[in-house]
């Protein structure tokens, strides 16, 4: 009966132990909080980001349009109107305020709908709304010319939109002098150097050196 007794022990004991070092650690019930990353510099190439006045804003990890040289890019623009952040109701009145929320970005550069290099169209319904994106093209571009397009139907769009238009845009950019560049793109290093705060110290904005003071005349 001892030795029973002592192999039902031992053998309980074990059972215990082995249960105990297979229990999962508890979950923690607050996990650490994920740490965006920093922003990074703008552009060594100086490739400009657009966001003009009056413009619809984004909603995401994305911008409404950039400047590289003479080319400006606008992103896919939808019938959002930017006064009230919300689609705008109507068919062709949406499709319409898509083509002008792209026109007022590439105005912001110089650009007129007259400078468009190439357009592409996105749509949900090509029966139904392509008639409509013809019709509301022919009010803004007149009897033409009117630019290359690329129009393509699509399973869905966000917020169940009907229609999305990008456009790349030609409107040239100002000749600077080498001076003008150089003081740019010392500016856009200092400017960097804030954001990044790689100096333990804020350096002070660059300024043009101060010229001696004239002698009076006798």
């Amino acid at each position: 009966m001892f030795r029973l007794a002592l192999v039902i022990a031992v053998t309980t004991a074990s059972t215990i132990s082995s249960a105990s070092a297979q229990k999962p650690p508890p979950a923690t019930i607050n996990p650490p909080a994920t740490v965006n990353p920093p922003a990074k510099p703008n552009s060594p190439a100086t490739v400009k980001t657009l966001a003009p006045a009056g413009a619809i804003k984004p909603t995401g990890t994305w911008n409404l349009g950039t400047r590289a040289g003479d080319f400006i890019y606008i992103a896919g623009m939808r019938g959002i109107d930017p006064r009230t952040d919300t689609l705008v109701e109507g068919d062709e009145a949406r499709v319409r305020q898509a083509f002008l929320n792209m026109k007022l970005v590439a105005e912001s550069e110089g650009a007129s709908l007259r400078d468009a290099v190439r357009l592409v169209v996105y749509l949900t319904d090509m029966f139904r709304f392509r008639p409509l994106v013809n019709k509301v093209q022919s009010e803004l571009w007149g009897q033409g010319p009117y630019p290359p397009r690329t129009i393509v139907e699509v399973f869905r769009l966000n917020q169940d939109d009907i229609v999305e238009i990008e456009g790349t845009f030609y409107a040239k950019r100002p000749q600077l002098t080498a001076q003008t560049q150089t003081l740019y793109r010392e500016y856009l290093q200092w400017r960097a150097q804030q954001k990044s705060g790689r100096e333990s110290k804020p350096q002070p904005k660059p300024q043009p050196k101060p010229q001696p003071p004239s002698k009076p005349q006798p």
